[in-house]
């Protein structure tokens, strides 16, 4: 199962009222092996960890004690699909770096490439590096087993999938609030499990839902 995690109970319950998890844009970085930052700019998605039960009670999770899991029959269909982990130096990383590097060059790349470049950038990832939601400079993200969902242009109104990074810092609300009408929805039979906090979160989730108590799991991770 692949599991979207959140920091608070108000969170995991705004996304089961709704049925469906906000986009927003993240910002990714490629560098090459000399640690040049070869492409800086933010994506809009969604992301998710592919984990079990049993992973899960040996796991640190960064990004908060709540969680929904959902079924990978519901993510392939909608293009959901792994996040390719690269090392610096391997020949993946050195061909990205070369096919972004081509991109920026405007008299060198076809203009139907440029389009396919952004989107293996968009599900590719330095096996370690600086994480910014813990600061950890070392941080080991292939632990994280990331899946992602990164919409086509067409999916939210013809926006870019990818921005320059200091435009973006510089008006994230904006941007992200050009998201908005464009959610990535599920229904209650793509639901595995919720994870909760407490036992009385548990109950209140399942009186204000109306959801099955098995289906409802309190989070064994470490935070």
């Amino acid at each position: 199962m692949i599991i979207h995690f959140t920091k608070k109970f108000e969170f995991l319950s705004s996304i089961i009222n709704s049925k469906s998890f906000r986009l927003k844009y993240c910002c990714e970085s490629i560098g090459d092996k000399e640690g040049r930052i070869v492409s800086n700019a933010a994506h809009p998605m969604v992301s998710f960890s592919e984990f079990n039960d049993n992973d899960l009670e040996h796991k640190t999770i960064t990004y908060g004690r709540y969680g929904i899991a959902l079924k990978k029959d519901w993510a392939r269909k909608l293009g959901i699909g792994p996040v390719l982990y690269v090392e610096k130096n391997s020949p993946a990383a050195k061909g990205l770096v070369s096919l972004l590097r081509a991109r920026q060059n405007m008299d060198t790349l076809p203009d139907e490439l440029r389009l396919p470049i952004i989107q293996m950038k968009c599900f590719t990832k330095h096996e370690t590096g600086y994480n910014s939601w813990n600061g950890d400079e070392n941080f080991c993200f292939k632990s994280e087993n990331e899946w992602r969902f990164v919409p086509s242009k067409k999916q939210i109104g013809n926006r870019p999938i990818s921005e320059n990074y200091s435009t973006y810092k510089a008006n994230e609300q904006k941007y992200n609030k050009q998201l908005l009408p464009h959610p990535l929805s599920f229904s209650e039979e793509d639901i595995e499990c919720i994870y909760t906090n407490t036992l009385a979160e548990k109950e209140e989730l399942i009186s204000t839902f109306g959801m099955d108590e098995r289906q409802i799991k309190i989070s064994s991770w470490k935070s």
